[in-house]
């Protein structure tokens, strides 16, 4: 084979291998989107409990439930809230028909006992924090590709609950603060109480991101359990600071309801995270790829996407010009090429002396302008 025929051949592979050079480096800097997790029929709602076909999936249908527990949470402890902060009574005594009714009715509102409109719609808002913390574990049981088990968490934060729950009218608090403090000889705060609050922050905060970092959707859950566990915070504060005062016991029960309240809602929003990741329904935006990369790959598919078109154009416009100067030059002079090597098509029609078409070289340079765009 010619000499002039090897050139001709080394260049198309020079060609090549830049082509596949500027695919390499525009690739790695492409983020790959987060894929969805892979669950069976079984998880489906229509094949849990009933319970679970009432939880709601759409935006409007959550945003109504959490409207309508804050507000009949707000509207139980409001009450009895006003009171302590102004010292003014709500229900006044003037009346002597109703006074008796009256005094009833802000007794149900009373704010330093459980045993009021607001305790019972805490326990009630607990109950369904827990109903739906297990129909959570029970759709993600069925994911195939959870091999760690971390469905197991669900079970554990609807335990917490029960726990909670339990806590409301039950002293199981001063009970583990004694225990704690006769076995280590430690007091730990006012009666104690501290060994109570340190082991319930350790149990939520673990068993929190244990079942809520694993969800794709989950900043809604997040954010309303971290405001669940800063209102039981502000709850326990009061009760520590407070050393059985009037104003810091009403305001401690007030964080408890309402902390309750928003145990609720995050597990309402859990349970709508899940259903609709069941069901393949979140769409992961083009946007979010760019916000999940690096800094120095942005720049560098910056880089390569906004190359301007023309710096290819000319590019391989030098690289088309060059090849004829090659072929003029071949063509000019005489080459002995031996009978006995084989030639094949492509460099065959080269060793005569063939120009590349306009349609040939339109589509080198939209390969090129697309192998720089990728």
């Amino acid at each position: 084979m010619s000499l002039a025929a090897s050139q001709r051949r080394d260049q198309r592979r020079r060609l090549v291998l830049s082509w596949n050079r500027s695919g390499s480096t525009a690739s790695p800097t492409v983020a790959e989107p987060r894929r969805l997790a892979d669950y069976s029929p079984e998880a489906l709602p229509e094949r849990q409990p009933a319970l679970a076909t009432l939880l709601p999936t759409g935006l409007g249908g959550f945003a109504l439930a959490a409207a309508a527990l804050l507000s009949i949470t707000a509207a139980a402890i409001g009450i009895g809230v006003w009171e302590t902060v102004t010292g003014t009574v709500v229900f006044s005594h003037g009346t002597v028909r109703f006074a008796a009714t009256l005094a009833a009715l802000r007794q149900s509102l009373d704010l330093r006992s459980f045993l009021s409109l607001g305790g019972w719609l805490a326990q009630i808002c607990l109950v369904v924090a827990t109903a739906a913390a297990l129909i959570v574990r029970l759709m993600r049981r069925h994911r195939r590709d959870d091999y760690r088990g971390r469905y197991r968490a669900w079970g554990w934060l609807a335990g917490l609950f029960m726990v909670t729950a339990c806590a409301g009218h039950v002293p199981l608090g001063p009970i583990v603060s004694a225990f704690m403090s006769d076995a280590t000889g430690i007091t730990l705060g006012p009666a104690g109480i501290g060994w109570w609050v340190l082991a319930a922050s350790l149990l939520y905060a673990a068993t929190g991101l244990w079942a809520v970092l694993p969800l794709h959707e989950r900043a809604a859950t997040g954010t309303w359990l971290t405001l669940c566990l800063l209102a039981w915070a502000s709850a326990a504060a009061c009760h520590w600071l407070g050393n059985g005062r009037e104003f810091h016991l009403v305001i401690g029960n007030a964080c408890w309801m309402a902390g309750a309240a928003l145990a609720a809602i995050a597990m309402l929003a859990a349970a709508r995270s899940v259903i609709r990741e069941v069901r393949g329904l979140p769409a992961r935006k083009e946007s979010r790829h760019d916000a999940t990369q690096p800094a120095a790959a942005q720049a560098a598919r910056k880089q390569v996407a906004t190359r301007p078109e023309t710096e290819a154009d000319d590019d391989n416009a030098e690289s088309a010009v060059a090849g004829d100067e090659d072929r003029e030059q071949d063509r000019s002079t005489d080459d002995f090429v031996d009978g006995s090597e084989s030639v094949d098509a492509e460099d065959e029609g080269e060793l005569a002396g063939r120009h590349l078409s306009k349609a040939e070289r339109k589509r080198l340079k939209k390969l090129a302008r697309m192998n720089r765009a990728a």
